[in-house]
């Protein structure tokens, strides 16, 4: 799930309760509705992954808890008698807040990162060694065909481990490049972790149900790009677990808006 780890602008956001239009779960990224007629002020982001340039539109924040609606209540929206939020969700609201956000290994959330044996993955295995400096070309087929370029890539075993580097270029199903070469050269078995973003990246597709990172997507470093308008703050990718994390700022707020 997202959560807020900081603020490029002071230090704390604002805790805000607001009417809900459906249930909502726990660190999911919401919007304003823009329909009147609906019985919330605040919703899911429109498409599914929210994967579109004005799908996050008037982000107003990530939920703090989960809530349910019930549109023939018995009680007063809030909290009911065993403690669960009904109609109301309490948001955290900050125009400069910086969400983290789990990199899933696919458009589901809770997806582990996709090993070498699947493609396209996010865990390589370079099969031929490197020997020539620059040593930056690490081929694997399972790059499949998703051009991670603008993104990330880290040393997870061999000679290597624990360097990042930026992905400069890509060969479907074949290789990937890095213009800055790693100090050692890269040994037939190295293993390398991808994801598609970095503080270059000028978008981000978020899991189907709002809450992490599609990390298996093209890495958006065009802009205006056609991904959910975010910018890159950190990216994390721990080799060890083979987890990684994306810290992200919106730039469509509702209370910072880019347009009235």
């Amino acid at each position: 799930m997202a959560n807020c780890v900081g603020s490029l602008v002071g230090s704390k956001g604002y805790l805000m309760e607001f009417f809900c239009t459906a249930a909502v779960v726990v660190g999911q990224v919401l919007v304003r509705d823009p329909t009147g007629s609906s019985a919330g002020e605040v919703a899911d982001p429109a498409g599914t992954g929210s994967g579109g340039l004005s799908d996050i539109v008037d982000m107003v924040g990530v939920a703090q808890d989960a809530a349910t609606v019930d549109t023939t209540p018995a009680q007063e929206p809030g909290r009911g008698i065993n403690g669960a939020l009904e109609n109301l969700v309490r948001v955290e609201v900050n125009p400069f807040a910086i969400y983290r956000f789990r990199i899933s290994g696919s458009a589901t959330s809770g997806t582990v990162l996709v090993v070498a044996t699947s493609t396209p993955a996010h865990i390589l295995s370079n099969d031929t060694a490197d020997t020539t400096a620059p040593f930056g070309l690490v081929t694997d087929t399972a790059v499949g065909t998703i051009s991670m370029v603008g993104g990330l890539l880290k040393g997870r075993t061999g000679n290597n481990v624990g360097a990042f580097r930026k992905i400069t270029a890509h060969s479907n199903s074949v290789s990937t490049t890095v213009a800055t070469g790693f100090i050692n050269s890269l040994a037939a078995g190295n293993t390398f972790i991808r994801v598609p973003y970095s503080r270059q990246c000028t978008g981000m597709q978020l899991t189907t149900d709002f809450t992490e990172a599609n990390g298996i997507i093209a890495a958006m470093v065009a802009a205006p790009g056609t991904l959910g308008p975010w910018r890159i703050v950190a990216v994390d990718i721990d080799e060890q677990r083979d987890m990684a994390y994306v810290d992200a700022v919106s730039v469509d707020h509702y209370y910072s808006p880019t347009a009235p």
